[in-house]
């Protein structure tokens, strides 16, 4: 089983690799999601990354800051 998560750490320094397909996602920040009321999600902020090669959302660990 793929662990289906993401460092959180990796999204802040830009290099985050799709647990998924294992594509290299470039621009990271460019993906993130948020699910809740949050509108502008950052590295801080963000529960999760959508890889644009493999439409496959990847969920950011430690949990948000907050």
């Amino acid at each position: 089983m793929t662990d289906n998560t993401v460092p959180r750490e990796h999204v802040r320094a830009g290099v985050v690799e799709c647990p998924l397909c294992g594509r290299q996602i470039a621009e990271p920040t460019d993906h993130l999601r948020v699910f809740g009321p949050a509108c502008d999600p950052t590295a801080g902020t963000a529960d999760a990354v959508e890889c644009p090669v493999c439409d496959g959302v990847s969920f950011l660990k430690p949990r948000p800051d907050g």
